[in-house]
């Protein structure tokens, strides 16, 4: 049986540094849900200075998946670090630790939970309702599909976005 439990940053960090090796290891990350004028991701500092709420898929008492989320500005609440063990995939559990991150990013009243995944496991983010929002880039600057990325998100409150929206394109 798999058992679902929020975890520490000492717990999640050995999953994320053996199977996101590209990923920055650090609890909360400063990436924005807006990309730049480069169509790469943008970075806000602020984003850091949230608490990251982890994740983990317990088989016994073997970790066997992790996701974090944390808030970042305009209440826009980032997912990140969907890990799934090879041999426990096609099992449910990456949608059932998006689950968990979406119910924490709404008990936090955030207007919407998004992420950068990876093109080979967008289609677990969209079995949970992401939708993908922008074409796919990479931020190794390689054209491989393992590495390919897409912006994705689950709206949480329609009518927080759509005001964010009309403040952001105030200000571009």
């Amino acid at each position: 049986m798999i058992c679902y439990k929020r975890i520490t940053w000492e717990e999640i960090l050995p999953i994320w540094e053996e199977h996101l090796t590209t990923m920055s290891t650090e609890p909360t990350s400063a990436m924005c849900f807006f990309l730049g004028d480069d169509n790469q991701p943008a970075y806000d500092l602020k984003n850091m200075q949230f608490t990251p709420t982890f994740w983990g898929a317990f088989h016994n008492d073997k970790l066997v998946g992790v996701n974090s989320g944390h808030m970042c500005v305009d209440r826009l609440y980032r997912s990140r670090g969907l890990v799934v063990l090879p041999e426990y995939r096609g099992l449910g559990l990456g949608q059932k630790l998006l689950m968990k991150t979406i119910a924490q990013a709404k008990q936090e009243k955030a207007i919407v939970c998004w992420s950068y995944p990876k093109l080979d496991i967008l289609h677990t983010y969209m079995s949970v309702h992401f939708s993908r929002k922008n074409p796919y880039f990479n931020f190794l600057d390689m054209e491989t599909i393992e590495t390919l990325n897409t912006r994705a998100a689950y709206i949480i409150d329609e009518k927080g976005i759509d005001a964010y929206h009309k403040e952001y394109y105030k200000k571009v």
